[in-house]
C-alpha cells in the first residue's frame, strides 16, 4: 500500500445529504452483507447526484454504518432505507491505494494523524466515497476517506 508517503489534506465540505441501507446511531451492521443488499436496491432512490459513486458513512462512538448515495433532497426515501446529512464542515482526506482490504491500514493513519492534531477522537463523521477508481481486492484500487475534523473543547 502506498499511503505511507502521502499526507493528509484538510477540506472544507458542504453537506451532503444521502439514502441508503443500513442506519447511522441505531444498531450494529454487518458491512459486508449491507453492500449487496444496497446494490440490489440502488435503483429505488430517486435523485441521486452522481450516477458513479456510492458512499459508506458511519459516525465514529456510534453503531451502525450506511452504504449510500448521494441525493438533491431527502425525500421519497424508499421504504426500509435511511436517510442521512453528512454535516458541512472541516475533514481530513486520504487516498485509500490498494486492497479494500487494507482499509483499516489508512484508517488509522488519519485517526493518528488526527490524534497528533488534537482533533476529537470521538462523535465525528467518516466518509468512504467509491468512484471508478475503487476496484475491490485489487493492488491499483483507490478510494477517498474523508473524517470530520471537530476541535477538542479546552
Amino acid at each position: 500500500m502506498e499511503t505511507e508517503n502521502l499526507l493528509p489534506k484538510i477540506l472544507e465540505i458542504e453537506a451532503r445529504r444521502v439514502v441508503g441501507l443500513g442506519n447511522i446511531g441505531k444498531e450494529h451492521v454487518n458491512i459486508a452483507e449491507v453492500w449487496p443488499s444496497f446494490f440490489s436496491r440502488i435503483h429505488e432512490i430517486r435523485g441521486r447526484k452522481n450516477e458513479l459513486e456510492t458512499i459508506g458513512a458511519m459516525k465514529l462512538n456510534d453503531f451502525g454504518y450506511l452504504a449510500c448515495v448521494e441525493v438533491d433532497e431527502l425525500k421519497d426515501v424508499p421504504d426500509g432505507m435511511f436517510s442521512f446529512e453528512i454535516p458541512k464542515g472541516k475533514y481530513v482526506l486520504l487516498t485509500h491505494k490498494g486492497p479494500l482490504s487494507k482499509i483499516g491500514e489508512t484508517f488509522d493513519k488519519l485517526m493518528n494523524w488526527i490524534k497528533a492534531n488534537n482533533f476529537e477522537e470521538s462523535n465525528i463523521v467518516t466518509v468512504e466515497v467509491y468512484d471508478h477508481r475503487f476496484k475491490g481486492e485489487d493492488e491499483d484500487s483507490e478510494f477517498d476517506s474523508y473524517i470530520e475534523l471537530k476541535q477538542i473543547n479546552s
